[in-house]
């Protein structure tokens, strides 16, 4: 806008000059400023985004991923109106990321600072910890052509999922407070899927738990920070942790449960790349080996009492 301006501006100093070698008298004295009195606009900046407002679904995007296309959607909606994602909070890049030539990726310092705090943000939204909450969140840096018009705030997207592929449920009404209360986005019991050799575990899709399920959440191992440290290490860790969570669940120690048996455990979470965000939460879900549906809980139970 202001290059624009000040080529009008020059255009009127090139027709005024014309039309004055065009006269024959003198040209009359003045102050020798003919742009001064021209408001300048103000420079243009990018807008910082607004919290507390939602954005419906966009296109085909099917499950959670980094570049949603709900993220981008150009108007936001009331929360009270269908929508897949939740802008609960937005923030600013610490300074340290200023002078970057383009928008952090995931891996990135300034991609994990804007995770770890969208993180921190979401367990004051839901009330307990995000992990144990049916729900996915991401930050959403400025694009290419924002970043470049000074653009250094990051929004934190809060989306409800289905399962651990994270396949997105439409919601009307605001995600705020799901963990509090009655717990309404709390993960309990879910179902899980095997591949056809039952070695591995391809989905685990929620359920609540007074319907026909296979497996019940029993919570989040987290880790310290640190180097991420490899991936048979991570699968042993993750493994271990999550039967001692299983076996603290039933109300019992690990040994206790090894000497019962009969029982199986899955975990979601923990993937080098999730590691790299900040994220380093693995959720921990446990049932019996013989993979019968049951209803209800089996907290505090023993395997013989399932």
């Amino acid at each position: 806008m202001r290059r624009g301006r000040r080529r009008l501006v020059a255009g009127v100093v090139a027709a005024l000059a014309l039309s004055l070698a065009g006269c024959g008298g003198a040209a009359t004295v003045g102050d020798g400023d003919l742009g001064g009195d021209w408001a300048l606009l103000p420079e243009a900046k990018v807008p910082t985004p607004d919290a507390g407002v939602c954005r419906p679904k966009t296109g085909d995007d099917k499950v959670v991923d980094w570049t949603l296309a709900a993220f981008f959607a150009e108007r936001p909606v009331p929360c009270t109106q269908s929508h897949v994602t939740e802008t609960y909070y937005v923030g600013k890049l610490p300074a340290s990321q200023s002078d970057r030539t383009s928008p952090p990726d995931p891996g990135d310092a300034g991609f994990k600072s804007a995770y770890t705090s969208c993180a921190k943000q979401a367990n004051t939204f839901l009330g307990g910890d995000f992990h144990d909450a049916r729900v996915s969140i991401v930050p959403v840096l400025p694009l290419e052509h924002e970043w470049q018009g000074g653009a250094r705030w990051y929004r934190c997207e809060i989306v409800e999922i289905s399962d651990t592929l994270e396949k997105i449920v439409a919601r009307t009404g605001s995600a705020k407070d799901g963990l509090r209360g009655s717990k309404p986005l709390a993960i309990t019991c879910a179902n899980d899927t095997l591949t056809d050799d039952k070695k591995y575990v391809t989905n685990i899709a929620f359920i609540a738990c007074a319907k026909p399920h296979y497996m019940e959440y029993t919570g989040t191992w987290l880790p310290g920070d640190g180097k991420w440290p490899g991936k048979d290490a991570q699968a042993t860790a993750k493994s271990r942790n999550c039967y001692r969570l299983g076996a603290e669940y039933l109300g019992m120690t690990a040994s206790e449960l090894d000497s019962t048996g009969g029982i199986a455990w899955d975990t979601w979470g923990g993937s080098e790349l999730m590691w790299s965000v900040g994220d380093r939460g693995v959720r921990c879900f446990l049932g019996d080996y013989d993979r019968k549906k049951r209803t209800g809980s089996i907290k505090g139970k023993k395997p013989s009492e399932f």
